[in-house]
């Protein structure tokens, strides 16, 4: 194997031009395909999660503000809409809903951990079903009143360890907190919001003069439902939404496909690009090593006239092909993820606050695909020229020459 890997160096050598033009084929398929392996993987994950700490199968929110209820809900914008606490009541009496639990949006007049304004979204520690099993299981205790919660990407204004913030004093509408705990990405606006409880939401609007809206202890802001086990929450949706004309009813599987569509073009595009960048690679490598080969057929005549077996000279030529596919891919990979490294904020500010990146270990895989991936493009461009080789006679390969 030394040997060959030696012949294989000296013909590399002999003709880097042409090397190095496979290999670049190669880098610009790997080097597209990886950021589009990335932002799919990340799309899964985003939704998956999303779906899964949403805590509600559906969210009924103002029919005339169902806009900005999602820019909310999606991507943290801070808004305010309000509705009659007595809806609660009407979709609980619905067919299918298991139960409710109401929240109400506030928008933040000055805080002294960020520069903008955060969405504040008061919640019943008692009733609620998404926030207070995760607090409860994270402290110990119920949220009390001079106590928030703080989305997990908020935090980051404020100290670059999540952990250190846990029992800073935050200002908010004038009123000192205690940051109880930091939520777990979502990947939904729940990251850039600040939670506290419902009492208190109430009474910072009360306390506040200069609060541009005024808020009844009687309104609220969305109402969280959990269905029925067995339920299908599109179809106790729709029933929602025909009963209770005065509320918009979103399931989950609705507030993340809006996710989705933003980036799916995205990722087809990479996706068609790497994978005609592919097939363009298998044809290049597979038409220059032909071409290599067929210039080299008195060589690999007078090696098989020397006593080298045909399947030496085929484990050559595939050799060749594997250690081009090789450094192509290794060189693709590291300008794919240097590339989507570089451009991570400008990627996250293009799609939005939603996306959740891969950990290390779904990079690790990753690589590990597209290296697979550069081999195989490697092999089958080189496995015709070298099947073609090894079956013809040293005397023959020596008169084709």
């Amino acid at each position: 194997m030394r040997q060959l890997f030696f012949l294989v160096r000296q013909n590399l050598r002999r003709r880097p031009f042409r090397a190095w033009l496979m290999i670049g084929g190669i880098i610009l398929a790997c080097a597209t395909l990886f950021p589009a392996a990335i932002l799919s993987k990340g799309i899964k994950d985003t939704l998956r999660t999303s779906r899964e700490r949403l805590g509600a199968d559906i969210v009924a929110v103002p029919a005339e503000s169902r806009e900005e209820a999602l820019a909310a809900l999606i991507s943290g914008e801070p808004t305010t809409f309000y509705m009659s606490s007595s809806l609660e009541t009407r979709v609980g009496q619905i067919p299918g809903v298991k139960r409710t639990c109401a929240q109400v949006y506030l928008r933040s007049l000055d805080a002294a951990c960020c520069v903008v304004q955060v969405t504040l979204i008061g919640y019943d520690p008692e009733r609620d079903f998404t926030i207070a099993p995760w607090v409860l299981q994270k402290t110990g205790e119920r949220q009390r009143n001079n106590q928030i919660i703080v989305g997990a990407k908020v935090i980051s204004a404020v100290v670059g360890t999540p952990a250190k913030a846990i029992g800073q004093r935050l200002i908010f509408m004038g009123k000192p907190f205690t940051v109880a705990t930091i939520l777990e990405p979502t990947g939904l606006g729940a990251d850039y919001t600040v939670f506290l409880t419902l009492e208190t939401a109430y009474q910072l609007v009360t306390d506040s003069p200069l609060y541009p809206v005024p808020i009844r202890q009687d309104q609220i802001s969305t109402i969280l439902i959990q269905v029925e086990d067995g339920a299908d929450p599109a179809a106790v949706a729709q029933d929602i939404e025909r009963n209770i004309p005065a509320v918009k009813a979103l399931t989950s599987g609705h507030l993340t496909r809006f996710f989705s569509l933003q980036l799916q073009g995205l990722v087809d595009v990479l996706l068609l690009a790497g994978g005609i960048f592919s097939l363009l690679a298998v044809g290049l490598v597979g038409s220059l090593f032909a071409l290599s080969v067929r210039q080299r057929m008195r060589e690999l005549g007078l090696f098989r006239a020397m006593g080298a077996r045909r399947d030496v000279v085929f484990r050559l030529i595939v050799l060749e092909a594997v250690c081009i596919a090789g450094v192509g891919g290794a060189i693709g990979v590291l300008l794919g993820a240097c590339a989507t490294y570089f451009s991570k904020d400008l990627i996250t500010e293009m799609i939005g606050n939603m996306y959740i990146w891969p950990d290390n270990q779904d990079f690790l895989v990753i690589v590990l695909l597209i290296m697979a991936a550069s081999l195989v493009t490697g092999i089958l461009g080189g496995l015709y020229p070298a099947l073609r080789i090894s079956r013809l006679e040293p005397y023959e390969a020596i008169r084709a020459s």
